[in-house]
Formats: C-alpha cells, sequence, structure tokens
C-alpha cells in the first residue's frame, strides 16, 4: 500500500534529519561501491567456510581432535571475513574532514538540542492523533 503525500513528506523529514544527526549511518545506508566490495567478501568468507568444511570432515574421518578444532575455527573466520564490512582509511577520511576531525563531540549537542526538538514534534503530532494530547 503506498504512502499518502503527508506521510512521504514525514518520512523525508525523518530521513534527513536522522542523517543530518549521523552522516556514519547515512553513509551505511548510501548505495556505491560498497556492494561489489561485500561480494568479494562474502565469497572469500564462504570459500573459507567450504574449505573448512572439507578439513572438518577429514578430521572425523582421521582421529585427528585438534585438527577438526582448526577446521571449525578456520569456518568461524570465514563466517566473520563474510558477514562484517572492512573499516578502510578511505571510507573513514571524508568523515573526519567533514565532521572537522571532531565528529563525535559536535554530533552530541546536535543530537540533543535538535533531535530533542524533532521528537518533541513527533510525539506531539502522535498524541494529536491518538486524542492522549494533554494540552487540548
Amino acid at each position: 500500500m503506498p504512502l499518502s503525500d503527508h506521510e512521504q513528506k514525514m518520512l523525508d523529514e525523518m530521513e534527513r534529519q536522522l542523517f543530518a544527526d549521523d552522516p556514519r549511518l547515512a553513509r551505511a545506508f548510501a548505495p556505491g561501491r560498497n556492494r561489489r566490495r561485500s561480494g568479494r567478501r562474502i565469497a572469500i568468507g564462504l570459500g573459507g567456510v567450504v574449505v573448512g568444511l572439507g578439513v572438518l570432515i577429514l578430521a572425523v574421518s582421521l582421529p585427528a581432535v585438534w585438527l577438526g578444532v582448526i577446521a571449525f575455527l578456520g569456518m568461524l573466520a570465514g563466517a566473520v571475513f563474510a558477514v562484517t564490512t572492512p573499516s578502510s582509511s578511505a571510507q573513514q577520511g571524508p568523515s573526519e574532514s567533514g565532521g572537522g576531525g571532531g565528529g563525535s563531540g559536535p554530533s552530541t549537542p546536535r543530537n540533543d538540542d535538535g533531535g530533542g526538538t524533532f521528537m518533541r514534534k513527533l510525539e506531539a503530532r502522535w498524541e494529536k492523533r491518538s486524542g492522549d494530547d494533554p494540552r487540548v
């Protein structure tokens, strides 16, 4: 079911406010070249899991518990590698230069000031719609 114009405007406003408050989140959801890199990480991680599974089967056929433990750790490392995202300096560079070097410091007051009034507005709208507004 499509959103009404009013709901779409509210959603856009909330999205802009969220992205203004948390630029890291905006970069995390922004479409870009990370998908190809992510696909490569998934392929390498799955390859590690498959190799680890093969070594685990070999360890079960041989009475080698230590080899099974190593195979399991290899499978775990491959899965973690496939699921996590890299934190390269190229991705962190623009945030530091754009934020003026103190990204966490200025974002905290903005979250408290701007986010508080924004949330209060949303709460007031919600209360007005539901009929629980004590001011009415």
